[in-house]
């Protein structure tokens, strides 16, 4: 317990201390992480837009989609959050890249001098999330704010995920082995975008996508169309409310022959769970024992499904809570954690026999792995 304390103090010092970070200026060495504003990018809010990246030892790329929430109808798009939260505020997306950002870059297994890392050497493009559209969208609307003022939304994620490989590419083109992850929205996005980024890759033969703390029941189609103004391409593949396995789907369809896939989740996560509630019609985002049922039951339904569907389907379920010092679920609702890929404890974290770090390095390897399967209702 000791030991977990010293490790969450020091990620708090570093979730601080890591959000300064260079600019890009036209020279780069190894290991440095810089930040670059790709030109015409901007956020849903119309802020400049900005992402980082670091150049590898290796030809190798790693590109992690960021997350922080979802926008889904106009009451939605009207309350952002703030770059603190404020207990009893009712907030859904992160509307500009807010400095806390930068510091997931450097967390856990994405910190440039971690050598347990699978990804240590490698080049990194980081794709902050700041448009509420699962890095999908392509387009504008007007909505009302909470004050009765008109605003323009910049649902524009994935014409800045665009801009940012285009700029990544100058340093690493034509990558021997590409990763493609996210957690929260951008574990929904790796699902939704997956194949959108692939596709800009196609010599790459060695592919893997992980998704991490992903899954809702949420009309998808609609959002893309009427909100998210989602490129038909990637539309295509909204079929049900399940925009995780539906995008996964669409992926090993279109890149069976080099492209292992992974899914890692609590099947409590408490903030799934509140989301759920809130777009359930309950009007509020609430954490009840009955809405980490219904979450249970959503992840349950994936995982089933993708098991039947994707051919060497991989997944990590799991109900711990790293937030607790002993792992123990939220007193009255029995949630967990949000999220695992950024947690130093994870990489250690055992389930039959299998860490974290392991189940990933299986999964980039080819080796599927499945593990929690007795969590599955």
């Amino acid at each position: 317990m000791i030991f977990k304390y010293l490790e969450w103090t020091r990620l708090v010092w570093q979730m601080k201390h890591y959000q300064k970070v260079d600019d890009y200026k036209g020279q780069t060495r190894p290991g440095h992480l810089y930040r670059f504003f790709p030109e015409g990018a901007i956020c849903s809010d119309g802020s400049p837009y900005h992402a980082l990246f670091r150049t590898g030892t290796e030809n190798r790329l790693l590109i992690v989609l960021d997350g922080g929430g979802v926008m889904f109808d106009r009451f939605s798009a009207a309350r952002p959050s703030a770059d603190v939260y404020v207990p009893g505020t009712l907030t859904f997306y992160d509307s500009y890249c807010k400095p806390s950002k930068n510091a997931y870059a450097r967390l856990s297994i994405f910190h440039e001098k971690c050598r347990k890392s699978p990804f240590y050497g490698w080049n990194l493009l980081y794709v902050p999330y700041a448009s509420g559209d699962f890095h999908t969208g392509a387009g504008e609307f007007t909505y009302e704010d909470t004050e009765g003022k008109e605003r323009v939304f910049y649902a524009h994620g994935n014409i800045n995920l665009h801009k940012c490989i285009d700029f990544m590419k100058q340093f690493c083109s034509d990558p021997e082995q590409l990763v493609v992850l996210g957690c929260s929205a951008g574990g929904f996005g790796t699902a939704a975008v997956g194949n959108d980024i692939l596709e800009c890759f196609p010599d790459c033969r060695d592919c893997t996508c992980l998704v991490d703390g992903a899954a809702f029941d949420l009309d998808y189609m609609e959002c893309a169309r009427e909100l998210w103004q989602t490129p038909a391409s990637i539309a295509a593949e909204f079929r049900t409310n399940n925009i995780v396995a539906d995008g996964i789907e669409y992926l090993y369809e279109q890149q069976k022959d080099r492209v292992k896939i992974g899914y890692v989740i609590s099947v409590r996560d408490f903030a799934l769970s509140m989301y759920q509630c809130f777009i359930d019609g309950r009007k509020e985002m609430a954490l009840t024992k009955e809405g980490t049922e219904r979450i249970h039951q959503i992840i349950s339904d994936t995982v089933k499904r993708l098991e039947q569907s994707v051919p060497g389907f991989s997944y990590f379920l799991y109900d711990y809570n790293f937030n607790d010092i002993k792992g123990r679920p939220m007193a009255d609702s029995g949630a967990d954690s949000h999220c695992c890929l950024w947690v130093p404890e994870f990489v250690r974290f055992e389930r039959e026999g299998c860490t974290g770090l392991r189940w990933i390095e299986n999964v980039m390897g080819g080796k599927t792995t499945k593990i929690g399967k007795d969590l599955i209702l």
